[in-house]
């Protein structure tokens, strides 16, 4: 049975997919790239297919690898689902199996959230119809055991428990948005695949990844450039607006969405990569000033130190502390993050403890309410500056430092993925801006860009510097 019949016959997926009506109309053109995806008989449709794929020829074998890029509300996460359901229950390629060995269809998700979501169109599709109850052996906190032998997961954020299995098919939803969060263990949608890639070798399971196009960077970004409109391409890149997968989404929402923010709705309806995001700055330039198992330096007598910080409310976003010094270069001696939940009140005074650690009597922040800020700070016996710089502006004034090396940042691994993940963003009137990715935090990145500009401005110092308590200093930031 192939993956059309199965989403035809009301015993396995129709129920799950059809409307009010007991129609799979609105699935017609899902069902198209399915056709082409597993190289099923295609007499109709060659006009969408040159329109979503830029081929002009039809490809008689189907495909091993397929990248979905398709708007929001175009049905995908669902069509993942399905997918999954199908490779895990029907495809047979538990067949291909050694004797003893493990097979599993992992369905990787960037958040917990997405990850839930398919999750529960899966049960949605194991309960819709008597017979496929009867193939769900037992169900774990994300995931199917199935009757023949079969485990479906599904892995938030992380590839590494697919290690040991043999991957019947892998499904990687949203994967333009893996490694954009702070908590990702994933660097990046190309670490990604280079880790899923052997487990899916040895029976050659199908990778299939489905997402909303985002910034110009990274796998999937690669393969759009690589494929689309390749008649000899080995990957199939299926790429178009949300309305053409899903004609029910209406117009009206897709106009809306273009006259708030017109950049932002290409990509997330019209399935455009965008214009406005890119890059700012590559890993490798980031691991470069790294030095190696430093975590922390301890302070030291006779040497000056300054601090930057990030306050928060205490209920989404982190805080966070820089202190570095200087020598020839800037040198970061400690970061510390405060993660929410916690009292902006506690996380200050446990700030001021670390401060009075490095006899340091003065910080600076940016503008977070600042009275607040600066009335708490000075409870504890700490003055608080207010930064000149947006964090903006202090990220583009560290650039030039990581480049050069005139830095050494220590080795703190949400550190780094928070300065690899920060996005160059086009405004109007040719502004850059630089700031955190979509769902992702950079209050560690911006503290080490606010005490690295304070601590390379020239410092002005009065009096004798015998003793260091006895020290002014008017720092320029």
């Amino acid at each position: 049975m192939n993956i059309i019949d199965a989403i035809k016959d009301q015993n396995l997926f129709r129920p799950f997919l059809e409307d009010g009506k007991g129609k799979l109309s609105t699935w017609s053109n899902w069902m198209v790239a399915l056709r082409f995806l597993y190289g099923l008989p295609i007499t109709k449709s060659i006009q969408l297919i040159e329109q979503c794929t830029g081929r002009k020829k039809l490809s008689p074998n189907g495909f091993d690898t397929a990248l979905f890029l398709t708007g929001r509300r175009s049905g995908k996460s669902r069509i993942a689902a399905v997918i999954g359901a199908f490779e895990a229950a029907l495809s047979g390629r538990e067949k291909l199996l050694a004797k003893g060995e493990i097979g599993m269809v992992a369905i990787l998700a960037p958040t917990q959230k997405q990850g839930r979501i398919v999750k529960e169109y899966l049960r949605a599709i194991f309960d819709a119809t008597p017979m496929l109850q009867n193939e769900v052996v037992r169900e774990t906190q994300w995931g199917f055991e199935l009757a023949n032998g079969v485990r479906v997961e599904i892995l938030v954020g992380d590839y590494r428990s697919i290690r040991g299995y043999t991957l019947l098919a892998c499904i990687v939803d949203e994967i333009c948005f893996f490694g954009l969060d702070a908590e990702s263990k994933v660097k990046s949608d190309t670490e990604l695949i280079r880790a899923i890639r052997p487990s899916l070798a040895t029976i050659k399971g199908r990778l299939i990844c489905i997402s909303s196009p985002y910034a110009k960077k990274g796998w999937a970004y690669n393969q759009w450039k690589r494929y689309f409109g390749n008649d000899s391409g080995s990957v199939l890149v299926w790429n178009c607006p949300s309305r053409t997968m899903n004609p029910l989404l209406p117009q009206s929402v897709v106009d809306e969405a273009m006259a708030e923010d017109l950049q932002a709705a290409k990509s997330e309806y019209l399935g455009e990569f965008r214009d406005d995001v890119c890059i700012f700055l590559p890993r490798e330039v980031v691991e470069s000033v790294v030095v190696k198992n430093r975590f922390e330096l301890l302070p030291r007598p006779q040497t000056f130190y300054y601090a930057f910080t990030d306050v928060s409310g205490g209920r989404n976003d982190d805080a966070g502390l820089g202190i570095a010094h200087k020598e020839d270069k800037v040198i970061i001696d400690f970061v510390k993050r405060y993660k929410p939940p916690h009292s902006p009140y506690d996380v200050i005074k446990s700030m001021c403890d670390e401060l009075r650690r490095f006899g340091i009597r003065t910080v600076t922040g940016d503008n977070y309410s600042a009275e607040f800020v600066a009335q708490a700070f000075q409870s504890n016996g700490i003055i608080y500056n207010k930064s000149k710089l947006s964090k903006s502006e202090l990220f583009l004034e560290l650039l030039p430092r990581l480049c050069s090396g005139e830095i050494e940042l220590l080795d703190n691994e949400i550190l780094i993925n928070q300065l690899s993940t920060l996005e160059r963003r086009t405004r109007s009137g040719g502004r850059d801006i630089i700031d955190k990715p979509q769902g992702g935090h950079d209050d560690v990145a911006n503290v080490v860009a606010g005490v690295s500009t304070i601590a390379s401005k020239p410092t002005i110092r009065a009096g004798a510097i015998k003793a260091r308590t006895t020290r002014r200093r008017f720092a320029f930031s």
